[in-house]
Order: structure tokens, then sequence, then C-alpha cells
């Protein structure tokens, strides 16, 4: 329209004799209203242009740029900006409730009476865990499509950035709450993907199972199907933690596997250390109580009496007869502690089978 404005007025002049006063006064009123008009969409924030006539919108849109409007009477055409930057949203969802899993519903409740005889139980529906979730997106204005027009005007429409904003936390708590009656806790935990799935599902009308769906999702994005006049570009649905009694009791759950997985361990190692010992000559008790010993389980003492030979049980029995006899016991040496090295614990294990088989002649 401004344009046509443009031309009537240079053909007015060029009709009207150019050297009278009504064609420098066309000329000047065309070069006023070029001045006048001329204004720029600028792109830092990215922003368009909806046009409007006498204040109303029309599905036109302008993109960045100097553009033609002619704000001013009898026309009124001009332009209203709308900001297409892309917009991330963090949404936190907590107490959440999960649908009662098999242990949690085999529970017994307290003061619950006994099932009377070939009387059908009602079944009624349990409720499980409270989980919190944090779902994120990225979106902004759908300018790019056929369409940009109508889909500004809805967006302006749905409240622009704040209406959406509380649309879309709206929309998703509704679809996460209708998840938790069914799925327990644990599904919903490790369901990440079945979730974002019927989020993605439920604001674009598109399953991102569909490998082109998914690259569409990642590069131009999803128009929406709420009425909101977006497109979604990014959808994560990021951590989905415990809440209150389901986190301590899902904590004491993973600390129970964990310390049983390292039991296993050690078990796994203590019997292969037992086979070793007895494949070296000694036996079964002997061997165990040198794998304690030296795992720190045990304590080992020690005794040295001046005067007797040997080492073992027999030296404890001499100094525990000699303490009887003299009326005292005689206090044992301090024992000397430090780790072994490999070569000084072979050495030790060689001289306790000589000492068994010396016994056993």
């Amino acid at each position: 329209m401004p344009k046509l404005i443009l031309v009537l007025l240079v053909f007015l002049w060029m009709i009207i004799t150019p050297f009278s006063a009504w064609g420098w006064l066309m000329l000047l009123l065309a070069l006023m209203f070029f001045l006048a008009g001329f204004r720029k969409i600028p792109f830092r924030p990215p922003q368009v242009g909806l046009v409007t006539i006498w204040g109303k919108r029309i599905a036109v849109v302008k993109k960045e740029g100097w553009h033609l409007f002619a704000p001013f009477f009898p026309f009124f055409y001009g332009w209203t900006p709308i900001k297409v930057e892309k917009t991330n949203l963090d949404f936190v969802y907590p107490d959440i409730r999960t649908k009662a899993g098999e242990e949690e519903a085999e529970t017994p409740r307290k003061g619950k009476k006994a099932k009377v005889k070939g009387k059908k139980e009602e079944k009624k529906p349990r409720a499980g865990g409270e989980l919190l979730v944090n779902i994120s997106l990225t979106y902004y204005p759908d300018y790019t499509s056929d369409k940009a027009g109508e889909r500004l005007i809805t967006f302006i429409n749905s409240g622009a950035e704040p209406g959406v904003e509380n649309i879309i936390r709206d929309l998703i708590a509704e679809d996460i709450r209708e998840m938790g009656h069914d799925y327990d806790w644990e599904g919903v935990t490790f369901s990440t993907g079945e979730l974002k799935r019927r989020l993605v599902k439920k604001l674009t009308g598109k399953d991102i199972l569909e490998p082109s769906v998914e690259q569409e999702l990642r590069t131009n994005g999803l128009p929406d199907v709420a009425d909101l006049g977006i497109r979604i570009s990014r959808f994560n649905v990021g951590r989905v933690k415990e809440q209150g009694e389901l986190a301590r009791a899902a904590e004491a759950y993973a600390k129970e596997q964990q310390e049983r997985r390292g039991e296993k361990i050690e078990s796994e190692f203590v019997q292969e250390q037992t086979k070793r010992f007895i494949n070296l000559g000694m036996s079964a008790r002997e061997a165990a109580d040198t794998i304690q010993t030296e795992r720190g389980k045990a304590s080992k003492q020690v005794l040295s009496i001046h005067g007797v030979e040997g080492g073992g049980l027999i030296s404890a029995g001499i100094a525990s007869l000699l303490g009887k006899v003299g009326g005292k016991k005689s206090p044992p040496e301090k024992e000397e502690t430090r780790e072994e090295s490999e070569e000084e614990k072979d050495r030790r294990l060689e001289q306790i089978l000589k000492e068994r088989r010396r016994r056993q002649k």
C-alpha cells in the first residue's frame, strides 16, 4: 500500500506541469511521505513486524530490514513488533503421585479387617510414592510457516511469552500426572523416553519415534497443535527424583544392593585364596585362619619365651604352663606390627608347612 500511494503521488506530479506550483507540491508530498514512512525492523533482538491497518492486525508479516509504512492519517498503515528469538523453559513438577508397585500394594494397611471367607474382596486403587520431574524445552513464535501471519496472531492471542509459558506448564503437568496413574515410581523413573514421546505428541501431534519427525524437531522445530502459534525446537525430560519416604526407601534399597555386590566379590576372593593355600598343603582351617589374619579380620598374638625354642601353639602352651607353676604369668613381649611383604608371607607359609610336616612325622 505505501508503494502504491507513492506511485500515485509521483504520477500526479508527472501529469501536472512539472514547472507549476502544484507539480512541485506533489513532488514535495511524495518526498515527505517517503521519508516519514520508511521504517527499519531491527534484527537485534530477532523480531518481525505484524502489519496493521487502522490498528487492526492483518495476516501479513514483514521480516527484518527497511520497509515503507504510512503510520499517519488517512492511511495508518503500521506494524507491531514481535520477538522471534528462541526461549528456553525449565519446569519443575514436585509431588507427582505414582501408582503403587507390587511391594507397596501387598503391604497391609493398619487396622485392616480380616478377610471373610466366601466374600469377594473389592480391589481399591493404592497410591504409590511421590516423584519430582524436571522438564526443559525450547520454543519460538512460528514466523517461518506458510501461514506465519495467522500463527503470529494466534501467538499474541495466547498471551505472547507469559501466556504461552503458563499454558505449556499446565499441559505438561496434566500429562505427567496421567502417566503417574499408569506407572509405578520405577516405571516413571526408567521410562523418561516414553514420557518425552507422550509430551511431544501432546504438544505437536507427531511421534518422535519416526526418524523424520526427530530430525525436524532438531532443525526447524515442530509446530504446536495446542493453538499457541509456536514451534518447539527442543524437548528434554531431565532428572526424575524420588521424594519423601520413597527417597529414603530407594536410598536404603540401593545401599543394600551395593552391600550385596560387595559381599559377593569378597566371598569370591576368599574362595580363591582358600584354594590357593590348600594347594600349598594347608588344611581348610589353617587356610581360613591365615586369610582372616591377612585381611585384618582377626588378630594374631606372638609370644616369645627366653630359653624355650619353638613357636606358634607350642610356645603359647609352654608359656601358660610356666606361668601356672611359677604362680605368675610371664608378661609377653610387645608385638611389633607392620605390614608383611609378599616374600615374607611366602616364607611364613613355608615355615608353617615345615612345622606341620615335622609334627606329622
